[in-house]
């Protein structure tokens, strides 16, 4: 992929409908082919670690997340993006297993089908605002307690339903990174008060 079009895929980082957008973008790039991760993520640059985060978050949310290991596994792959954030990597590293992940044409056909209206729902709700809390100090902040929270998984895994909460805070944040929404960033951040209340009466 050239300089060029690398360039084009960067551009639009605020848009109007961050998911919807994030969605043609991956099509674009994907130009009706298989492609891999280290492809995608390249091309999108800073702009993945949100998109990471709140698809690591809703698989959480899912009965995925009860899989034994699962939650383990999403934990690292959330720890692994939100520490590169925390140093302000402007090209997030994966292991090669995530690398030579490929996505099919097909995949994101059925993707836009039937995920697509509800990101067109969730793109009406989230909107540039509240910016001073999607940057600087802010943004290292979220990534912080990202990093914290998939830390929980572990601990967390071992209870029923126990990933619920950190999985849709991980999720708030990376909606607002998205969405360069302080918002939900904010919202995510007050929320993850609740995680050592859990923790502490698992122990207690």
């Amino acid at each position: 992929m050239t300089d060029e079009t690398q360039s084009k895929f960067r551009k639009g980082e605020q848009s109007d409908a961050p998911l919807m957008g994030l969605l043609d973008r991956v099509e674009e790039i994907a130009g009706g082919e298989t492609v891999d991760m280290k492809t995608i993520i390249e091309a999108l640059g800073n702009r993945s670690f949100g998109p990471v985060l709140l698809l690591c978050g809703l698989f959480l949310l899912t009965p995925l997340g009860m899989l034994p290991g699962l939650p383990m596994a999403l934990g690292v792959i959330v720890m692994l993006f939100s520490v590169q954030l925390l140093f302000r990597r402007s090209h997030p590293w994966m292991p090669k297993f995530l690398r030579r992940v490929k996505v099919s044409a097909k995949s994101l056909e059925k993707t836009r089908k039937h995920a697509g209206p509800w990101l067109k729902r969730i793109d009406n709700i989230v909107s540039p605002r509240l910016e001073w809390a999607a940057r600087g100090p802010m943004l290292v902040l979220a990534a912080l307690v990202a990093t914290l929270l998939a830390a929980t998984m572990l601990p967390l895994g071992a209870v029923p339903f126990g990933v619920v909460v950190p999985g849709f805070i991980i999720g708030l944040m990376g909606l607002g990174i998205t969405g360069r929404d302080g918002f939900f960033i904010l919202a995510g951040l007050s929320l993850s008060f609740a995680v050592p209340v859990m923790i502490a009466q698992m122990i207690l």
